[in-house]
Parts: C-alpha cells; structure tokens; sequence
C-alpha cells in the first residue's frame, strides 16, 4: 500500500508544451500590441482600414488570451496534487503568493520615484490606485484558490463546474455595469483602490469580466487535467476547436434566443445574454488558439526552446516592458518620446526589435535575475523594503 501511494506521488503530470505555447504567443502579441498602441500615429488609425482593423481584432484578443491561459496554467498544476489536503497542497501557498506578488508589482508599477516627495505629502494620483491587468490576474488567482477550496469542501461534483458556474456569473453581471450612465461608478464611498476592482474611474482590467477569464481558464485547466489521458487524441482539441467556432458563429443568435425564451416567461427580465456574445466569442477564440497549439505540439515534435522559455517568464517581461513603455516606477520610458510618432512601417520594424530585445532579455534572464538581486535594494527602493515585509512570512 505505502509503494503504491509513493507512486503516485512521484508520477508527475506530463508536461503539456501547448500550454507554454499559448503562454509566449500572449506574452508576445502584449509586447507588440502596446508598442505599436503607443507609437502608432493618430493618423494612420482607421477603422475602414483592413490592415489596422486586423491588429486592431489581434489587439482586442490579447487580454482574453492572456487572462485564459493564466487560469489554464495555475490550476492545472493546482490539481496535480487534487487528493492532498487543501494547506497541505503546495500549489495553495504558492498561489496566495502569487496573488500577492502580482498585487504589489501592479501598484508599484504605477507608482513614480520621481514624486516620492509629493507622496509623503499626500498628494497621490488617482491612477496609484488604478485596478490594471497584474492587479485583476492577482484577484484572478486568489478566486481560483478560493472555488477549490470551497470544492474540496463540498467534495461533490468535479471542480471544473466550479469554475465555470463562477465565471457565468461574474459574466452576467457585466451588461449591469457596462449599461451604467458615463461618469456613474459603484461604491463611491469605498476607497479608490477598492472601488477601482469593480467599477470606478480608473478600472482598467476590473473584476467583471476580466476575471471570469481566469476562471473560465480554471476550468479549461482542470478538465486537462481529468482528461489528462485523452489530450493526445485529435477529437479533444477538435472539441475545443468546434466550441470556440460555435461560439463565434453561432453565440449571438444562441443568446440572443435564450434572452427572448427569458423576456416570454417574465416580461421585465433583466437577463441579457447577447450583450455578452463578444466576451464569449473572444473566449471562443482563445479555445480555438488552444485547440490548434495541441495539434502542433502532437505532430510537429515540439521541444524545449527559447520560445517556451518567454511562456514562462511572463511576469518579468511583463513588469520591465511596463517600466521601459510606460514609465513605470522611474518616471522615464519611451511614451515620453515616440508617443503617437511613428508611421505604420516604422511602428512595425520598431515592434519587432522591440520584442527581438526581450527574446534576447529571456534568454539571459538567469545572470540578470543574479545581478538583479545584487543591486535590487538600490534599484528599487522603497519598494522591495515593502515587498520583503509582505513575504516575510
């Protein structure tokens, strides 16, 4: 009995390079969509345009595909271990710390050294307190935490339909918020940073719908997981292609029909469904991407590379790429000099060097992150003094 419990904790899940796949596309198509976003003149962006309303579609898929993939990942390593107690597992630890972690470095990001002085005064600015993607992905994963603990109480039904009823209904409450009056925002007596996570003046990536992204990744990660064995077979990503074209071709018409089958029972009611076709259609999409990545990673023999290693090494491309762009925590980056100046060619070859840089920045990620850590309390202090305290523990 004691051989074949060791077994099975020494048998790791097989490591699925589709999901390291779709984690580089995301983190690449970020990188070129804010760079060409911000160089990219006013003049060249015209919705008549084939070539802009292209990228601007790739562009609008982005954050869809990037939030997904986060909760595909996490909860598929989450559930490797589903049989041990909830603290005992140590992806729960882990992940709290990742929550954490990603909170911290989207405040600090939108924070400026530069008006430390103005700080200690009180004089903030209200986007300190904006709720923006690391921020909304560190909320992501703590819901994800959450529902399975809250799974591994009730200990009935698999956890994937945990997640999905969870990102059903943080779904239907955005047509509510997306309807209000311009300028009208929800607990307007709560705190900025808190009223931000729902709907405020700056709620950039908020809770509705951005983390039902995550959750609805959640879900993805766990049914890979329960079906770990099936993945290699080519109905399963023929499945996750046949849902996401559905949901695109037929998604508007299907709620649409559900909203009228709901207004014939009650006359007044609120449900609608088909505001919402666009969310689940950009859904859609991330499940075709995914559908397709398993196909190539079955027949094309796909290998450790470079380009799996970007996948992995998101939040560090992340947080440079927001420092170098936007200005972040040192007040100097490129939006303070070729903002909305360049033409579309210069914006691409631009974009493409942009990335080739943080290729290259991953590839020799190990010796910077030791030289990071050398210097790492003159970079970037105060605030990794901050950061020390929070994990501490």
């Amino acid at each position: 009995m004691n051989e074949q419990i060791t077994e099975v904790v020494k048998a790791p899940r097989e490591r699925l390079k589709f999901i390291d796949m779709a984690r580089s596309i995301a983190i690449l198509l970020m990188l070129e969509g804010h760079f060409i976003g911000l160089t990219l003149g006013q003049s060249y962006r015209d919705e008549n345009n084939l070539l802009y309303a292209s990228w601007n579609f790739v562009r609008g898929f982005t954050a869809p595909m990037f939030f997904t993939v986060t909760g595909v990942v996490f909860v598929y390593l989450l559930t490797n271990n589903v049989q041990s107690g909830y603290f005992k597992n140590k992806r729960v630890k882990k992940g709290f710390q990742r929550s954490l972690e990603l909170l911290f470095w989207g405040y600090a990001l939108q924070l400026n050294i530069q008006n430390i002085v103005e700080y200690a005064q009180g004089n903030v600015s209200n986007w300190v307190y904006a709720f923006h993607v690391l921020q909304s992905i560190g909320i992501g994963i703590s819901f994800l935490l959450l529902i399975f603990g809250l799974y591994k109480i009730i200990k009935k039904g698999g956890l994937w339909f945990y997640y999905f009823m969870a990102a059903t209904i943080l779904f239907s409450f955005y047509p509510y918020l997306k309807n209000l009056p311009e300028g009208t925002y929800l607990l307007n007596d709560w705190p900025l940073f808190i009223q931000n996570m729902i709907k405020g003046p700056d709620s950039v990536f908020p809770i509705i719908p951005w983390v039902a992204f995550t959750l609805y990744g959640g879900m993805v990660g766990a049914l890979l997981n329960r079906f770990h064995e099936y993945v290699r077979k080519d109905w399963f990503p023929i499945t996750f292609i046949g849902l996401g074209l559905a949901l695109n071709l037929f998604g508007y018409t299907i709620f649409e029909t559900v909203d009228l089958v709901f207004k014939y029972i009650y006359e007044d009611s609120l449900i609608d469904l088909s505001f919402n076709s666009w969310l689940y259609g950009r859904l859609g999409q991330v499940l075709i991407v995914i559908g397709i990545l398993m196909f190539i990673e079955k027949y094309l023999n796909v290998k450790d590379s470079l380009f799996l290693k970007v996948g992995q090494n998101t939040l560090q491309i992340y947080i440079v790429h927001v420092i170098v762009l936007y200005s972040g925590i040192f007040g100097i980056g490129l939006n303070h000099i070729i903002k909305e100046s360049l033409n579309p060619w210069q914006a691409i070859l631009s974009a493409i060097g942009f990335i080739t840089i943080f290729v290259i920045f991953t590839k020799y990620l190990e010796p910077l992150t030791e030289l990071y850590q050398k210097f790492k309390s003159i970079l970037f202090w105060p605030f990794t003094k901050m950061k020390d305290l929070i994990f501490k523990a």
